[in-house]
């Protein structure tokens, strides 16, 4: 008898009746006899071609801890303590990024969620420390510098600090081979603390970062392999990818999460809540304006205008799905900004649709009218709940920049500490700078479309120094 916990975040009934750690990150057994295989078999992957490295065997992996029992997550603070080749200050930080209440919410959409997103991360370090251990020492020290005394006088050090250990961790990644879905767990939870890390303290590389971890793990991303614990994780790399997309008129790597979670609470995205199913539309957006940027052939133009609008025929109807008992299992507050977050995403990719087929002085009213939709819902759902919504910074700058008339671009600008996520200060500074040259060069009629824009600093919007990340 062994294991049979279905993810990283679950007991399964034999450990809770021996009273025992779960240890191994197994699925459930099928049913029936094993076929007789080879060891080499056993040990190589099943899906795509990857390189040597994939066919070692798991103990002699350098990257993944030699203990293989699972955390509970109440015992974080005894088991990180007992791990001797930690100083002090990195068990300070792991405790304060894993331990401390309330830290994980400034980055998921409410309170419900810390607990998922915590438990989640605490399941993989028994098996992953080695891997994870420098990118969670950034982020927690990223996050430790936004919340502390703004006048510490060992900010600067501390910052260099969390810079070598995201360099660390690039290294990391960039070196790590994923041959099993135990494996794009890892990968993706590590890519994600690496852009929450970029994302609150640098200001740029979230899209290399993204990028690299969803083209790594995309064999198994298209077999639907993933866990209830890693879909979070392919969602969010999955959003800042198609932000940067977006703007730089790219190609994203992959077309969304094509499978959706379908039991209880588990169908709203701690990220995305209701939104996921909108990500493909997204995809195709970002399709449609690579396209159009790349092609002067007017008969494949037109074919794409046709389908954008048959894209704002179906987001004009698109409604957000809620799982069974939606109102009991969310506080009121995560109920009215999950709704209006869904909102919110859906008037943006409409009104980033209508972009790309008219450009600025053309069919302004429209855009005008969706851009005030946008910027009422933020205001709406704040003022009932006296809350900010979190992760709507693209609904947020999409609305912005249709903003006219000096009284609504102060506002704009006013509001970005609201609406642009708060655990990021560099952002923050960087899309008003954004949305004021924006501005600029539509009046000086520099561009004709935000798309062409000259100047993008924002993080969704600029890409890192390929140096970095070579």
């Amino acid at each position: 008898e062994r294991c049979t916990r279905p993810t990283t975040a679950d007991d399964c009934g034999r450990c809770r009746r021996l009273g025992l750690l779960c240890s191994t990150l197994r699925p459930p057994r099928k049913a029936g006899r094993r076929p007789k295989e080879s060891r080499l078999d056993l040990d190589q992957p099943n899906v795509g071609n990857h390189s040597s490295a994939c066919l070692e065997p798991r103990e002699s992996r350098t990257y993944i801890s030699s203990t293989n029992a699972r955390l509970p997550s109440e015992d974080i603070a005894k088991w990180i303590n007992l791990h001797e080749e930690l100083s002090q200050n990195e068990k300070d930080s792991l405790l304060f990024l894993l331990d401390k209440p309330g830290i994980l919410g400034c980055y998921v959409m409410g309170p419900t969620f810390q607990d998922d997103e915590r438990r989640s991360l605490v399941a993989l370090l028994p098996t992953a420390l080695p891997v994870l251990k420098d990118a969670c020492l950034a982020f927690a020290g990223a996050l430790k510098l936004t919340y502390s005394d703004p006048h510490d006088v060992a900010k600067v050090d501390d910052e260099h600090t969390n810079l070598l250990h995201a360099l660390a961790a690039i290294e990391i990644l960039r070196s790590f081979p994923v041959c099993t879905p135990q494996d794009v767990a890892i990968c993706l939870t590590l890519g994600t603390l690496l852009a929450l890390f970029s994302y609150s303290a640098v200001g740029r590389g979230v899209y290399e970062i993204s990028q690299h971890c969803l083209s790594t793990a995309r064999p198994f991303i298209e077999q639907g392999v993933l866990d209830v614990d890693t879909e979070p994780r392919l969602v969010y790399l999955t959003l800042q990818e198609v932000m940067d997309c977006l703007v730089h008129r790219k190609m994203p790597s992959i077309r969304s999460p094509r499978h959706r979670l379908c039991s209880g609470r588990d169908v709203v995205d701690r990220h995305l809540g209701l939104c996921v199913p909108l990500l493909p539309y997204y995809h195709d957006l970002c399709v449609a304006s690579h396209s159009l940027a790349n092609t002067t052939d007017e008969s494949y133009m037109a074919l794409i205008k046709k389908q954008l609008s048959l894209i704002q025929d179906e987001l004009e109807i698109w409604k957000p799905s809620t799982p069974d008992q939606f109102l009991e299992k969310f506080t009121s507050t995560e109920v009215i900004h999950l709704l209006a977050q869904a909102r919110l995403y859906r008037l943006a990719a409409l009104l980033v649709n209508h972009r790309l087929c008219y450009a600025f002085g053309t069919q302004d009213h429209q855009a005008t009218i969706w851009a005030n939709e946008i910027m009422s819902e933020l205001d709406l759902a704040r003022n009932v709940t006296n809350q900010p919504i979190r992760s709507v910074t693209l609904p947020f700058i999409a609305a912005a920049i249709e903003m006219q008339g000096t009284r609504a671009r102060r506002q704009a600008l006013q509001d970005t500490v609201m609406h642009v996520d708060q655990f990021t200060p560099a952002v923050q500074k960087a899309t008003k700078a954004f949305l004021t040259r924006v501005w600029r060069e539509r009046d000086d009629k520099v561009i004709i479309s935000w798309f062409d824009s000259a100047y993008k600093p924002c993080v969704v919007l600029a890409s890192i120094d390929m140096d970095l990340f070579r």
